[in-house]
């Protein structure tokens, strides 16, 4: 019978419950009311908020508008990869110093609050940026005291960023620039000198055109001095950008300079194979024309090595940098990989003159004549490919220097959000949060004197 009774004490009468909520309604009613009416004059007294977006693009930073890249383009010659960026690496630039701390300098606050200010802070009070998942795309929310101010930051994160990313392009293109300024005037000087040597002696010997013996051998060794003009060009592209990025590493972090891949078995076995394949290339170019389907199977075959070896780079570094800030991961990036492609470009540069010693072999068959006119040939039209190189790769340097940043397009601008609606406080949301909230403290007041008069 007590085990009955400890139950029946143990379970909420319903139909008590409810007598006793009839019984007490001016209570609970009043506690419902007093919850509802604080929350509204909170809605009304909390600072308001005003939200203001921005949606930017992002876009593929395609490695030809590198200095590197640019150089090994004109050049004829692929490079493997890209240098596009993930959203996760642009949203932390976006939230980097150099872009917030204008603002801060801009937003309502007294200088002991802006002094007090952290970056973090201010992230999480007036920011927030995220990307949609599975696009291209970035949102770029900022909040404000007023609507011209969340306008201000929101377009200000975009703008800052793009200003960050053009001086970082910028700073990558002037020692480009200026190597190929000095350089571009060496091969000109170069490319004249050839060709008066060749046109004085076409004039002293009365030779204007080769043989057919003569011409099949230039032929041939031109596909070698084409190839080896083409990676002493890009060597020298190459260490020209290296110097660049090891300037911007050291004012990063001087630590980063001892870091390499060269032990690296995938990246040592990939350059092998770029060797042997550019050598077998121009191998066939020496047989074939371009259009020819063992030429056009072998280049695919090179650019799908040298992308190859680009990404085991990107790998390699990535398993070692992850402590790093993105500015930082991709200087190390370009460093490692330019140094690779030093190293793999020399040893095909070694192969390319090793097997162009063999092929000069066959000038022992010709004239004396013929062997000069075929000297001074070789050398025009070696020193003239280079000049052209040279100067494309230089005005393409130019234009991509003069333009903004091609990192992000904004799609969006910010909008300017209308005074009568801020986006905090949600009027409707804390008035039915008070709601709520007094039902709940007037259920409890209920359960209360339901356990005082029954017990539980």
């Amino acid at each position: 019978m007590d085990i009955n009774n400890a139950k029946d004490n143990d379970t909420i009468d319903l139909r008590k419950l409810f007598s006793l909520m009839i019984e007490k309604k001016k209570i609970v009613i009043a506690i419902i009311l007093i919850c509802t009416i604080v929350a509204t004059i909170l809605a009304f007294i909390l600072p308001k908020s005003y939200q203001s977006t921005t949606l930017v693009r992002l876009k593929d930073q395609n490695s030809a508008l590198s200095s590197y890249a640019a150089l090994a383009g004109s050049l004829g010659m692929g490079t493997g990869g890209n240098a596009s960026g993930s959203p996760d690496s642009y949203i932390e630039l976006m939230k980097s110093r150099e872009v917030l701390n204008p603002i801060i300098e801009k937003v309502d606050l007294t200088d002991e609050e802006r002094e007090k200010l952290k970056i973090e802070d201010f992230i999480k009070k007036y920011l927030e940026i995220a990307n949609t998942k599975n696009t291209d795309l970035i949102t770029i929310a900022a909040y404000g005291k007023t609507p011209e101010e969340a306008q201000m930051i929101s377009q200000s994160v975009a703008d800052n960023f793009l200003a960050l990313m053009t001086k970082l392009n910028k700073e990558d293109n002037s020692s480009a620039l200026k190597f190929l300024d000095e350089r571009i005037k060496i091969a000109k000087e170069e490319m004249e000198t050839a060709e008066n040597k060749l046109q004085a002696y076409q004039q002293e010997h009365k030779i204007y055109a080769p043989d057919t013996q003569t011409k099949s051998i230039i032929d041939n060794l031109n596909n070698y001095d084409n190839s080896i003009a083409k990676l002493q060009a890009q060597i020298e592209g190459d260490n020209a950008k290296l110097a660049g990025v090891t300037s911007q590493l050291e004012q990063q972090n001087t630590s980063l300079l001892e870091y390499n891949v060269s032990d690296n078995t995938n990246i040592g076995n990939i350059r092998e194979s770029i060797v042997n394949k550019r050598v077998e290339l121009v191998g066939l170019q020496q047989q074939f024309t371009d259009e020819h389907p063992d030429v056009i199977r072998a280049k695919e075959e090179l650019n799908s090595l040298e992308k190859s070896l680009a990404d085991e780079v990107a790998k390699a570094v990535n398993s070692q940098s992850v402590t790093l800030s993105p500015v930082q991961a991709n200087l190390l990036k370009d460093k490692i990989g330019t140094e690779v492609q030093i190293s793999v470009n020399n040893a095909s540069l070694e192969a390319l003159k090793a097997k162009q010693a063999e092929a000069q072999e066959n000038i022992a068959t010709l004239s004396a004549d013929s062997v000069e006119y075929m000297r001074l040939s070789r050398e025009a039209t070696i020193t003239s490919q280079v000049y052209t190189s040279l100067v494309q790769n230089y005005e393409q340097t130019r234009i991509q220097e003069a333009k903004d940043s091609m990192d992000i397009q904004i799609i969006d601008a910010a909008d300017l959000p209308r005074e009568d609606m801020p986006a905090k406080p949600n009027k409707k949301l804390v008035v039915a949060i008070g709601f709520i909230l007094g039902i709940m403290i007037s259920l409890g007041y209920i359960l209360y004197n339901y356990n005082r008069r029954y017990g539980l």
